[in-house]
């Protein structure tokens, strides 16, 4: 009995226990993780229910962490891992760097030269200055520059004789002032921001020249300075006065002239008076190359020389061939001039000088023809050497006030076909744009070729005549547009002569000129032409320029724009992309 309620006793303690806790639980170590034991009484039965517990790991102390804080393997480690990732680092900079350094970049536009932003101007001092000398050229340099002409070409300086050849390369005429003159006028150019160039005449001197006499003479150096032939002699060998051959003078007639003194003939392929310097001898192409650098010591800028397709003959003096034009046998044009006209070794003449013209003036200055020259002659040229401004402009130095609009889209497509960057002579040598048209066209005429991929070459009056419009365009041709943007020619309403400048980078405004050469106003339509915007502005015109408003509208739709007879427009445009 005593054992059964004893029993019974420690059965009824540990049920109580069960109920107290409703879980008992023992706690068994294995490595990181507790086996944790539950004990969980249900409607009187025990279960247990063991679950495996993941312990937290506590960290070190302070006293632990210093001990590996300063032990020599952690301590190398950390200092290795600190330059590995500066190393890292300055590895990924300069890899950046290399990128944006060596990245293909759109090229920067090769800067202009001061004769392309601007117009060249051309001055003789005994006509334009107040004066008639070179002092008086400077109040002109002055209002050259408020029109924003850059380049002025001074013509008629060098010292002549009565009959008009050059009797000192090296020296001014009395009358026009003296070097001290000149050595101030560019002076006050390069104030100005201007560069100032010499016209002159390599081909011949004239018979007073020291050269000459001297060579008359048979006086060395000089005595092969010019080209001196004997005559042909008779079949008895008595008669020694018939020309060498049958060459001709510009002016007609035998080109060759007897000097009694010297029992020789001369070439002169101008006036007698002007005898042909020898440029087959080496000692005269140095001889002249040094009067250039004569006069670039002086401080000209360069040099546009005339009649340079004469300097060399062919020394074997053979005969030209008759040409086919029904002309008299006297006439120049009665003769095909392969032997004295537009030979190959003038381009290495030419090549010569204007090395000497690039070096003297660090390749600012200017090496240019004042004569028009043949596409297929500055082929031949440019195998020799690359001709500043060369310039082919018969369809303007001839034209009258008639010109059409598809003769000057002709003309102008084909020069800049050869040649992208020509000079545009709109006066030509017998008469003056002035002398052929009436002012107000002539005006025209001007305002139109300024903004030609090219340089014009102008006198004092075109520049003057039409001053408001005139700045306008000069000023505007400092622009990208203008410099290095491309260009457009379209026929507009059949009459319309018209061009448009774009430049291809953002930003830069467009620019669009139209000649109407019809004799009518008419409304043209403009909105055809590649990236022209909607709305067009105007920013320079002619003179004669009217629209059939009071007051002049200077934003236009490209659709409907007005423009009178003979006169020219100028235009301006935001670009689309």
């Amino acid at each position: 009995m005593g054992k059964q309620n004893g029993e019974d006793l420690d059965q009824d303690a540990q049920e109580r226990m069960l109920k107290e806790d409703s879980t008992a639980k023992i706690a068994i170590d294995k490595d990181d993780k507790t086996t944790e034991v539950k004990f969980i009484s249900e409607n009187g039965d025990a279960k247990i229910d063991i679950e495996m517990v993941k312990v937290a790991l506590a960290g070190m102390n302070k006293e632990e962490l210093m001990k590996f804080a300063n032990d020599p393997f952690w301590v190398r480690l950390r200092w290795a891992l600190f330059v590995i990732f500066w190393l890292i680092w300055a590895a990924m900079l300069a890899g950046a760097i290399a990128i944006i350094v060596m990245a293909p970049k759109c090229s920067a536009p090769e800067p202009r030269k001061l004769w392309e932003e601007s117009p060249i101007v051309e001055l003789d001092a005994s006509s334009d200055a107040p004066n008639g000398d070179l002092k008086g050229l400077e109040f002109i340099l002055d209002n050259l520059k408020n029109q924003n002409i850059k380049a002025i070409s001074l013509s008629s300086l060098v010292k002549e004789s009565a009959d008009g050849g050059i009797i000192d390369f090296r020296a001014i005429k009395p009358e026009l002032g003296n070097i001290s003159d000149l050595e101030n006028l560019i002076k006050v150019a390069r104030g100005n921001n201007q560069q100032v160039f010499l016209e002159l005449d390599p081909n011949h001197s004239s018979v007073e020249h020291p050269w000459f006499k001297q060579s008359v003479e048979k006086q060395d150096p000089f005595t092969s300075y010019y080209v001196w032939a004997d005559g042909i002699k008779s079949e008895d060998g008595k008669e020694r006065r018939s020309p060498p051959n049958n060459w001709l003078s510009v002016y007609g007639g035998s080109a060759w002239e007897w000097n009694e003194q010297r029992g020789q003939y001369y070439l002169h392929q101008f006036n007698k008076s002007q005898p042909d310097l020898n440029y087959n001898n080496p000692a005269v192409i140095t001889e002249f190359g040094d009067i250039l650098t004569h006069w670039l010591k002086l401080g000209l800028s360069g040099f546009r020389l005339v009649n340079t397709q004469y300097l060399t003959e062919d020394p074997q003096l053979h005969d030209e061939s008759r040409s086919i034009l029904p002309v008299e046998s006297s006439n120049y044009q009665s003769l095909v001039h392969v032997y004295t006209r537009d030979r190959s070794e003038n381009a290495a003449v030419l090549a010569k000088w204007q090395r000497i013209v690039h070096n003297e003036t660090a390749g600012e200055g200017l090496f240019a023809l004042q004569d028009d020259i043949g596409a297929d002659i500055l082929q031949v040229y440019n195998d020799k050497t690359t001709l500043d401004l060369p310039q082919s402009s018969h369809f303007l130095t001839t034209a009258n006030a008639n010109i059409n609009a598809t003769d000057l889209r002709k003309s102008i497509s084909q020069w800049l076909a050869v040649t992208p960057w020509p000079a545009w002579n709109v006066n030509g040598k017998q008469l003056s744009l002035r002398q052929r048209m009436p002012k107000d066209v002539a005006d025209s005429i001007v305002l139109m070729t300024m903004l030609l991929p090219g340089t014009p070459i102008l006198q004092l009056e075109d520049v003057m005549s039409a001053k408001d419009a005139f700045a306008t365009l000069s000023n505007a041709r400092s622009s990208l547009t203008f410099l290095h943007g491309n260009m457009t020619l379209r026929i507009v309403n059949g009459t319309v002569f018209v061009y448009a400048r774009n430049w291809l980078k953002s930003g830069n405004p467009g620019y669009l000129v139209a000649y109407q050469t019809g004799e009518e106003s008419v409304v043209i339509n403009l909105s055809g032409i590649p990236r022209i915007s909607e709305e067009i502005n105007v920013v320079a015109h002619s003179p004669n320029y009217i629209q059939d408003t009071e007051v002049l509208k200077t934003k236009l739709p490209s659709d409907a724009v007005p423009i009178s007879p003979k006169s020219t427009l100028i235009l301006t445009f935001v670009p689309k992309e």
